[in-house]
């Protein structure tokens, strides 16, 4: 029997709830364009889904290009990936084309007769996206399963066509192991190779033993006879599935194979010093501006990072030397003008750090800033 106190409770409940109005409205998230085509070389009907960088609209820059197998399940998380690794300065600002299977030509064109759509890659959708949307000449293939490995047939094939290869649990053991054999003359022919390849797989038990003794092998042949030119790294995915490797795989792929666009860090004054030091940093921003059509212009956060590792290593003076170089390369930059001040403060340059808070106030306040108000605070503190 309830109580009294509890019923009073149950009113109360139900009362606020019937004053509780709710809509359902879905969420709608738009990730790019779907092309439909006809395939010459194929001869039927294909399409594409294609995502351009946010700033796509607005600018005239020209981008890298991911082309992505098994486009109908990877379109969307390698999408999040890339926006992503962006954002946090990972990767440079890319177009993803997702190249979808049509209904059961999945096995015809990833294996029995991959030849022809390797063609079809090489032929018709990359001259598409070249000849339709701004590229630069960085392109990277993703692939899964029997895709992943059409993505390491393509490198041992026609090298040539792609920068970068990332294979999720690639099938490296079909048609006999070919791809072992492959490699192996591939890495004899071609000792000066440069690209960039990233391959994972996961437990034996998720994957079968054949595959998983299959994978083994072949990262022998890769540790035992791969040419230091080419940039290539295994990483085994403990407790996952066949299934679930390719979401892990995009990301940490994209990650490794851009690791010559991500900014440099450094530990020490000594590490800094062995570097080349400023020099040997704008070198590293002119290769990366020049491969990426970036800017070569040292960025931003890395100098403030760099001169908080100077300051600590007693390199007062060089510490503000980089951050008022960076005030110059960066002039609106709140960021830059803010490691600047705090550099002053701590120095006890109290003058000067005032000087600085009031250029960062007016930049503040120009840019319409939430934050106006606290370096008001700075200011009034000293």
């Amino acid at each position: 029997m309830k109580t009294i106190t509890q019923l009073i409770f149950l009113f109360s409940v139900a009362l606020v709830s019937a004053q509780i109005k709710s809509t359902n409205t879905p969420i709608t998230l738009s990730l790019g364009e779907e092309i439909k085509m006809h395939s010459t070389v194929l001869k039927e009907e294909r399409s594409l889904l294609i995502h351009t960088p946010r700033d796509y609209d607005t600018t005239d820059k020209k981008y890298s290009v991911i082309y992505v197998l098994d486009g109908n399940n990877h379109f969307s998380h390698t999408v999040n990936a890339v926006n992503t690794l962006t954002e946090f300065g990972r990767m440079p600002a890319s177009i993803v084309v997702a190249i979808p299977n049509n209904r059961g030509t999945r096995g015809r064109d990833l294996a029995n007769q991959r030849d022809n759509f390797k063609k079809y890659i090489k032929e018709e959708v990359i001259p598409f996206v070249t000849k339709n949307y701004r590229t630069n000449k960085t392109k990277t293939l993703f692939g899964h399963s029997l895709a992943g490995a059409f993505t390491l047939n393509y490198l041992v094939t026609e090298p040539q066509l792609f920068d970068n290869y990332i294979a999720a649990s690639p099938v490296v053991q079909i048609f006999n192991s070919e791809l072992h054999n492959k490699f192996s003359t591939f890495f004899k022919t071609l000792p000066n190779i440069d690209k960039s390849v990233y391959f994972t797989l996961t437990e034996a038990n998720a994957e079968s033993t054949i595959v998983y003794n299959a994978m083994n092998k072949f990262v022998d042949l890769f540790k035992k006879e791969a040419p230091k030119s080419l940039r290539w790294k295994y990483n085994f995915i403990e407790n996952h599935v066949h299934m679930t490797t390719p979401y892990i795989t995009i990301y940490n792929g994209l990650n490794q194979v851009f690791s010559d666009f991500q900014a440099p860090t450094f530990h020490s004054y000594q590490d800094y010093a062995k570097k080349g030091s400023l020099e040997g940093l704008k070198q590293y921003f002119a290769r990366r501006a020049k491969k990426y059509n970036v800017s070569s212009v040292i960025t931003d956060e890395t100098l403030r990072m760099l001169a908080d590792v100077l300051y600590r290593d007693q390199k007062e003076k060089l510490a503000e030397e980089l951050l008022i170089l960076n005030t110059k390369n960066h002039p609106n930059s709140i960021g830059a003008l803010n490691s600047l001040a705090r550099l002053y403060r701590r120095l006890d340059k109290i003058d000067t750090a005032k000087e600085t808070y009031k250029k960062i106030i007016e930049l503040a306040e120009k840019q319409k800033s939430p934050n106006s108000a606290y370096f008001k605070r700075q200011l009034e503190r000293l």
